[in-house]
């Protein structure tokens, strides 16, 4: 099919019109458009009003009204239909689950391989609240910062004149539901980011009991701090005093004691004695001068 020659002379004279203007000096009168030098006449432009064309959607589900707070999607025929197709019109009163900050972490029993000296201790933390929301929401606590420091210098101290512990790291302990080392060494890491040595953790841990107390000291006298972010502490598990050691329990008794005992009252000798129950002469010595507090003899009287 062969163009219509009306069309390509229009075409021709279209472009050696935009050719002029492009590098003419042209002015513009009531949109006509004249050569400022010759006064040449090039044309009228045109001007076409915008008018939106507007698009009516419809439903993939027309029976079904729009509800408040649906979300919708645009289907590849131009259709648009609800993300989530809901039963009944009723809200849906399901709420969001509660994440806790601080989640109380159960008491751990940290067992070590030797049976000998102290028990590890386990402290109960209801500071751990707070200090978390403290963290949380970026509330300047100058005060914080200076009973740990405090508790630094009067715990562990310091080693080769510097602070044994890190500021950040007990801060970060104190803020545990639990005090442990258990709970101190799964969050505690060295400069190397490896998992800090027992000892490290032993000198944190006893910085955070030492300032633990004075922090809620301090809480209790000024109670417009807790009251500010809504939490209540119970200070009486702080003031506790800790439980009496029970007395060692006494040693048991010599099993030749009592035969020594009876020999001495015999006033057979104390050589005699030592040679004959195989113990030390200064051991029945020391018994002899033993008082009978039983029968108040006093001390046994004789070789």
């Amino acid at each position: 099919m062969k163009p219509s020659p009306i069309k390509s002379e229009t075409e021709s004279a279209f472009a050696t019109l935009r050719s002029k203007l492009s590098n003419a000096r042209t002015k513009v009168i009531d949109n006509h458009v004249f050569d400022r030098v010759s006064g040449e006449y090039y044309g009228e432009y045109t001007v076409t009003p915008y008018v939106p064309v507007t698009s009516n959607y419809t439903t993939a589900t027309p029976a079904t009204p729009a509800r408040l707070g649906e979300n919708w999607f645009i289907e590849d025929d131009g259709t648009v239909s609800p993300l989530l197709l809901m039963e009944s019109s009723s809200q849906s009163t399901d709420l969001a689950p509660v994440i806790e900050l601080c989640p109380h972490e159960p008491t751990i029993e940290v067992r070590s391989s030797s049976t000998r000296g102290p028990k590890p201790q386990v402290i109960d933390n209801p500071l751990a609240a707070a200090l978390c929301i403290f963290k949380f929401e970026n509330r300047p606590t100058p005060w914080l910062d200076e009973i740990v420091f405090g508790a630094i210098n009067t715990g562990p101290g310091l080693i080769n004149g510097k602070h044994s512990v890190s500021l950040a790291d007990v801060k970060k302990v104190l803020r545990l539901s639990v005090i442990s080392t258990t709970g101190a060494a799964s969050c505690l890491f060295n400069h190397e980011r490896q998992p800090m040595g027992t000892r490290q953790l032993q000198r944190v841990i006893e910085a955070a009991r030492t300032a633990l107390r004075g922090i809620a000291l301090y809480l209790e006298r000024h109670p417009q701090i807790l009251q500010s972010i809504d939490v209540q502490v119970d200070y009486d598990t702080l003031w506790q005093q800790p439980l009496a050691i029970p007395a060692r329990a006494a040693s048991k008794e010599h099993p030749m004691k009592q035969q020594a005992m009876e020999m001495l009252k015999a006033n057979v000798p104390t050589r005699t004695i030592a040679n004959a129950l195989r113990i030390s002469r200064n051991t029945v010595k020391r018994w002899k001068q033993e008082p009978q507090a039983n029968n108040g003899e006093g001390s046994i009287e004789g070789n």
